[in-house]
């Protein structure tokens, strides 16, 4: 399935009947879900309510360019607070706490690099959920710096993920 249908699958099951650029951004590239958005506007089946919001256009006609700005304001702002909850809480495992202690004192973070985009999206347009929380992240940034062997990271993320299964 290209771009432009998966847009349009994305699109077709949300009630408020808005899109916003971010939904789509896992897709593609920025420039191939430009040019995938701009040709369903072209077309016809996508209305550009404003920068980076989009809606099908029998939702613009049925509730007004400003009730769906509205309606996309809250779902940025309730994306947002979901963010911050979600990266705020970490799972109270004792390996958790291990891996929590162990980056602290080796003075390690995880930040995201090219490769871990690249991943997420090719797993996403395989069609698999693959989510990881903020102990794999660090984890993965241990072994990155060369502070944990990756032997080492494998076996704590397998004890990680059995410590979730059990809790």
């Amino acid at each position: 399935m290209d771009i432009k249908g998966r847009i349009l699958q994305s699109l077709r099951p949300r009630r408020d009947g808005v899109l916003l650029r971010s939904d789509a951004s896992a897709f593609g590239s920025s420039s191939q879900v430009t040019a995938a958005l701009h040709s369903l506007v072209e077309s016809g089946l996508v209305e550009r309510i404003d920068r980076g919001v989009y809606a099908k256009p029998s939702k613009v006609a049925q509730i007004g360019r400003d009730a769906l700005l509205a309606k996309a304001s809250l779902r940025v702002q309730a994306s947002r607070n979901q963010l911050v909850r979600r990266t705020r809480r970490f799972p109270c495992t004792k390996t958790a706490q291990y891996v929590m202690r162990l980056a602290k004192d080796k003075r390690v973070g995880f930040h995201s690099i090219y490769a871990d985009d690249w991943a997420n999206s090719v797993t996403m347009l395989a069609g698999d959920e693959v989510k990881s929380d903020a102990i794999d992240d660090l984890l993965v940034a241990l072994t990155r710096s060369g502070k944990i062997s990756p032997k080492d990271m494998v076996s704590l993320l397998i004890r990680h993920h059995r410590d979730l299964k059990n809790v």
